[in-house]
């Protein structure tokens, strides 16, 4: 029996629409692939939340590490998909690949948990083995690495690759929290162990902030109101009850390096060093001396320093009530320009700014000044050069002002006399210093 047209004509449209169906299941990851672009990182480069230099850094991705763009480059950012919200990388420290990498970056280290029972496999393909299957709920280590549709994980001990519609969109990034500490001062939550680095947020005297039992020199990593960050050892008092091993030691002063200062494991000479810093930077002691040694606050415990290497005083009550940056400055400067013999700080008042009195203002007298303008010039020269650093926020010499976020000179109304009008000096005011 014949079929009738109508009926070859269904089966007709049936068969193609089943060939193109299976075609485009088969060939969309192929044309995905071969529209994706990947760049490699050339240097370890911040993850930013908008295109600009100033955006929150919400990451950072390590060199010779891929990413996938999610869009075009525009303005010197590319666009990327980072812990599943779009996140940007300036274009220079990024180099095009060739061909599209297999394994990019798309989150931060960290943790993310099954939403369902999920294979854990060798490669990251359906087909790979699978070495453990984690039931629904189960918390597993992720670097950040993707390839296709799965994440990277580590499940109790096990390395392998999940499928991503598998787990928690974002990564938590925290760390365990294995300790509890109350603030004794306001605190700057730095997003890394460095005077130098950023800021995300002023911890404020008598907060209770968690310690991950990750130390770093002068700095102790803890989470607070739902950031993690490093924060100065010394001020950190363990909550009544904490086991003995977390107590971390207190400060009860403040040392400045006056040379390269090495970081010793005992009050001996011939003790191991574990650590050194520059000229300049602020060390917490406990309080203690031994024999020629001071006990200074290094990776969460008590290391030595020679106390001849070290100062409380700076030769002066207006340089010794000055913060920390304006005596660290002090102290790198004075070697430097040794013919100023002459430096002021605080005093108690000031007819034009409040620097002074707040220890926050250097002024560098120029000895036989109206001779000697060379020597103010380049010491205005290397605070210029190094002000970020050094914490400056603005400098006064020869009757003219230089901003640090403006960048330029620019000449002042006349005050009266040569001092008024900074003439024989050169004034440094700095930022207030955080803890």
């Amino acid at each position: 029996m014949r079929a009738l047209p109508s009926v070859r004509a269904f089966l007709a449209w049936a068969v193609m629409t089943a060939f193109v169906a299976t075609f485009a299941l088969v060939s969309a990851p192929q044309a995905e692939a071969a529209t994706a672009t990947t760049y490699t990182v050339t240097t370890t480069v911040n993850v930013r939340s908008a295109k600009s230099s100033k955006a929150s850094i919400v990451g950072q991705i390590a060199a010779g590490k891929h990413v996938l763009a999610s869009g075009k480059a525009k303005s010197g950012w590319l666009p990327i998909k980072f812990n599943s919200k779009t996140a940007y990388i300036a274009t220079k420290y990024l180099k095009k690949d060739r061909k599209a990498a297999s394994v990019v970056i798309s989150g931060p280290a960290g943790k993310k948990t099954s939403t369902m029972k999920v294979p854990i496999r060798t490669k990251a393909k359906v087909s790979a083995t699978a070495l453990k299957v984690a039931p629904k709920g189960t918390v597993m280590l992720v670097t950040g690495e993707t390839s296709g549709i799965y994440t990277k994980v580590t499940v109790a001990g096990v390395n392998g690759w999940a499928s991503t519609r598998r787990l928690t969109a974002k990564t938590i990034v925290l760390p365990d929290v294995v300790a509890n500490y109350t603030t004794t001062a306001s605190l700057a939550l730095r997003t890394s162990a460095a005077v130098s680095a950023t800021n995300q947020v002023t911890i404020p005297t008598g907060a209770t902030v968690g310690g991950s039992g990750k130390h770093s020199g002068s700095y102790s990593q803890v989470v607070y109101s739902g950031r993690v960050g490093w924060v100065i050892t010394g001020y950190l008092k363990a909550v009544a009850g904490t086991d003995a091993s977390l107590v971390l030691p207190m400060r009860a002063t403040t040392v400045y390096a006056m040379f390269e200062v090495p970081i010793l494991q005992s009050a001996a000479a011939d003790a191991s060093a574990v650590g050194k810093v520059a000229i300049g930077v602020a060390l917490r002691g406990t309080g203690e001396v031994k024999d020629a040694y001071t006990a200074v606050i290094w990776n969460g415990t008590t290391a030595w320093v020679d106390s001849a290497k070290v100062t409380v005083s700076l030769g002066s009550v207006g340089l010794d009530k000055l913060e920390s940056y304006g005596k660290a400055a002090v102290i790198e400067i004075r070697p430097l320009f040794p013919k100023i013999t002459s430096i002021y700080g605080w005093r108690a008042s000031s007819s034009y700014s409040s620097d002074h009195p707040n220890g926050r203002a250097v002024d560098f007298m120029i000895p036989d000044y109206k001779k000697n303008k060379a020597l103010g010039d380049a010491l205005a020269a290397y605070v210029i050069a190094n002000g970020k650093r050094l914490h400056v926020t603005y400098l006064i010499w020869q009757q003219r002002s230089y901003t640090l976020t403006r960048g330029t000179w620019k000449a002042m109304d006349d005050r009266g006399g040569d001092t008024a009008n900074h003439m024989d000096h050169v004034h440094v005011s700095f930022e207030p210093s955080s803890k």
